[in-house]
């Protein structure tokens, strides 16, 4: 008996000499040895937080306009149990055309009927934000040509497939004051 202790004691001190020298190769896989289970377990948790209008949302949501290239685009989805969005938009210029920015969505609010975010400073470009590069493509390095300093502030209800929308902006940056937006992707 005191030989197996002994051997188990000695097994024990090597094991924990070998877990502090090879720390990658005793410690990690060990104290990892559950972390399928402990990481299913916090998706189940986390998944529990997001209630269903949250799931709902989720998606891509257009606002069409005359010209398919000043299309708005709202994108919604989950980062670390958080929706989070992003809009795609246009801005005129007032003669010098119509420019691109792409932007967050600031102080993001859903309930269940109503929907509300703001977009802050936005860099303008002359070509869309929202674009599909091959994996193989580099993105094209582009500078910005203005900066339109305002925030927009949108608030409105959600409807069958989407939402509609008013845009207020203290110098009149909103495309149009009411703009319906539509789920076109999940």
């Amino acid at each position: 008996m005191k030989i197996a202790l002994k051997i188990i004691g000695i097994l024990l001190i090597v094991y924990f000499v070998l877990a502090y020298a090879l720390p990658k190769f005793v410690a990690i896989p060990f104290a990892a040895w559950n972390s399928k289970q402990v990481w299913t377990e916090y998706e189940e948790s986390q998944k529990n937080e997001l209630n269903q209008i949250d799931l709902e949302i989720i998606g891509v949501y257009e606002y069409q306009t005359e010209n398919e290239s000043e299309n708005h685009l709202i994108f919604i989805d989950t980062v670390d149990t958080k929706l989070v969005g992003f809009y795609f938009g246009t801005e005129d210029s007032g003669g010098h055309g119509v420019f691109h920015y792409g932007n967050p969505l600031l102080n993001f609010k859903l309930t269940e009927n109503e929907i509300a975010f703001e977009i802050g400073q936005r860099e303008l470009y002359e070509t869309t934000r929202n674009k599909v590069y091959k994996p193989s493509q580099k993105p094209k390095k582009e500078k910005p040509i203005g900066l339109s300093k305002t925030h927009i502030k949108y608030n409105g209800n959600l409807i069958e497939f989407g939402f509609k929308l008013n845009c207020e902006s203290e110098f009149q940056d909103c495309w149009q004051n009411k703009m319906e937006f539509r789920k076109i992707y999940d």
